[in-house]
């Protein structure tokens, strides 16, 4: 089991990322800097970086842009692989269930905008992406934690790997369940810090 979780907390059990190209195959949920409430949620698929912030949207940025932010900031994130055997794609080869994936990754994510004050989070691509391609139910959740307790149940978690957290006697890593209102709080924060094109 990777995810558990109570009624205040949830935990990934994770071990070291030791080679930054586990990362450019497969498909990866990131959490990143989960030293804060709550954490951004991304994805990376086959070394492609999907993500929505208030800031940009980046839809298959090659990853190799996003993790020297991360090694340069030292910013604790987790990486946890999802079971993308039997996706979307018909039984063919490895490549054309990655091609699809990927597909329908950019679909998902081409007609977004950055985070405002609105209905949006980080999340909600992300779950878009897992009801099209797992199951339904995805659509309804509205926190990591829920889509994370969903995918081990469904046995969709394969591993998850960490860069940069304090794990140094347990490989258990142990976050605080949050509120939509902690959500929006945060979202406001960050679109109050980035500069004006009219200033």
């Amino acid at each position: 089991m990777i995810f558990e979780q109570d009624d205040h907390s949830f935990s990934l059990r994770a071990t070291s990322l030791q080679n930054i190209e586990k990362l450019y195959s497969g498909l990866w949920l990131v959490l990143v800097a989960v030293h804060e409430t709550p954490p951004h949620i991304a994805l990376i698929s086959d070394g492609n970086y999907y993500s929505l912030s208030t800031r940009k949207v980046d839809n298959g940025s090659p990853v190799e842009r996003f993790i020297p932010a991360i090694e340069r900031k030292h910013v604790p994130t987790l990486f946890v692989r999802i079971e993308n055997n039997n996706v979307i794609a018909s039984p063919d080869s490895y490549r054309d269930k990655a091609i699809s994936i990927n597909t329908q990754l950019q679909s998902t994510y081409k007609e977004l905008q950055p985070l405002k004050n609105t209905e949006t989070t980080c999340l909600s691509p992300i779950k878009q992406f897992f009801a099209n391609c797992y199951f339904p139910q995805f659509l309804h959740i509205n926190y990591v934690f829920e889509l994370l307790a969903l995918a081990e149940q469904e046995g969709l978690l394969k591993e998850c790997v960490s860069l940069f957290c304090d794990d140094s006697n347990s490989n258990l890593i142990t976050l605080p369940k949050y509120t939509m209102e902690q959500i929006r709080n945060k979202i406001h924060e960050i679109t109050l810090q980035i500069p004006s094109i009219n200033s």
